[in-house]
């Protein structure tokens, strides 16, 4: 019984049409774009070992937490726990003074870039065009370790490395000068409120001295356990001298008039006395509150400029003192490999260029032959 059964499929089917034209004209050009090629290599060849070589001086450092330049963290006034390392605030401080133009004017002018990147000064931007070549060198970066690396590209390896430690350190300096111009202007005005709490106390002194002359009193505590004494003595001898004379009226005769009259005398110089003292008292308990208010606003003035003097030792103390913003994880080294270029990439990519260009061309100029260009113009 006969079956349909679909012819069996070719094994080895052509190409198409297009691809071998595309292989033929590249067979058709083949030596051309060898010769363009190999221009090409060797050309990459010659300008690569023609192009100076380019040193990375390197290194990398931590940030430092501003808690170690504080008062409390110098002279441990404070019970709280004090950073050590900078957090990601400290660190961006850090990396935009690093990006500072204060930063590049000093690189510049320390390392005399002008001279160094062939920059004619006299011209008008050159201050542009020194600052845009220093940064295409100059990069700093954030690690994910939280630390800064800073890379300086520079022809000679010495200056590279040299160029990254100065660079640092001047990071150092400025953010340290940010920190001090902080506290320089809390111990300005610390040193101002002592001097006004230093009139302030002369005044109250001034005040306590007149009061004083006035009321007599000098020494509050030991004149009124002195006068309070006196007193209880007075009334004492007062008593006594009343009942002497009343026991020497109930006697009667001549020996006992004569003694009356005599202790009427002294009597007479008790209540006299008595007086007197009444008069220191009287004075005594007006003065004394005043007195008592100005001694206490006194001591309390005391301890706070005492307080004050104390912190302001403190600030100067640290603003002498030399401290550091930053901790050096890795010191710039002299590199002795060069970081670019890297010639073998550059005449890999110029060859694979060169073939690519010369594959292209051939095949426009064989596709292009193929028309009548004269018919377009007729």
């Amino acid at each position: 019984m006969p079956t349909n059964s679909a012819p069996p499929a070719e094994k080895n089917q052509a190409p198409p049409a297009h691809l071998l034209g595309v292989l033929r004209s590249l067979w058709t050009w083949r030596m051309p774009i060898i010769y363009v090629t190999a221009a090409g290599a060797v050309l990459s060849v010659i300008i690569s070992l023609l192009l100076p070589n380019y040193f990375t001086g390197s290194t990398s450092f931590l940030a430092i937490s501003p808690d170690q330049s504080s008062i409390d963290g110098v002279f441990g006034t404070s019970n709280a726990r004090l950073q050590f390392y900078g957090n990601g605030d400290d660190i961006d401080r850090l990396m935009a003074v690093a990006e500072s133009d204060e930063l590049v004017d000093f690189m510049v002018d320390s390392f005399h870039l002008y001279f160094v990147y062939d920059i004619d000064s006299t011209k008008q931007k050159a201050p542009l065009y020194v600052r845009r070549e220093f940064l295409s060198n100059y990069e700093v970066t954030k690690t994910s370790r939280d630390a800064i690396q800073l890379e300086i590209v520079d022809r000679d390896p010495k200056r590279a490395a040299a160029m990254a430690r100065v660079a640092r350190e001047k990071i150092n300096e400025i953010t340290l000068g940010l920190i001090h111009a902080t506290q320089a202007r809390s111990a300005a005005g610390l040193r101002g409120e002592v001097t006004q709490r230093e009139r302030n106390l002369q005044e109250l002194n001034d005040r306590i001295t007149e009061l004083r002359d006035k009321s007599g009193i000098y020494d509050t505590d030991a004149q009124s356990e002195a006068l309070a004494n006196r007193y209880a003595t007075m009334e004492e001898n007062l008593a006594s001298t009343n009942a002497r004379i009343e026991a020497y009226r109930q006697r009667g005769g001549r020996i006992a008039r004569d003694s009356i009259a005599k202790l009427e005398v002294e009597l007479a110089g008790l209540k006299s006395a008595k007086v007197n003292l009444d008069s220191q008292l009287i004075r005594l308990n007006t003065s004394l509150g005043p007195l008592v208010n100005l001694e206490e606003e006194r001591a309390q003035l005391n301890k706070s400029l005492s307080e004050d003097r104390i912190r302001l030792k403190q600030f100067e103390t640290i603003l002498r003192s030399e401290q550091r913003a930053l901790e050096v994880v890795e010191e710039a080294k002299v590199p002795v490999a060069k970081s670019k270029p890297r010639r073998s990439l550059i005449v890999v990519g110029a060859t694979i260029l060169s073939f690519l260009f010369a594959a292209v061309g051939a095949i426009l100029i064989d596709t292009g032959r193929r028309y009548d260009w004269e018919s377009i113009t007729r």
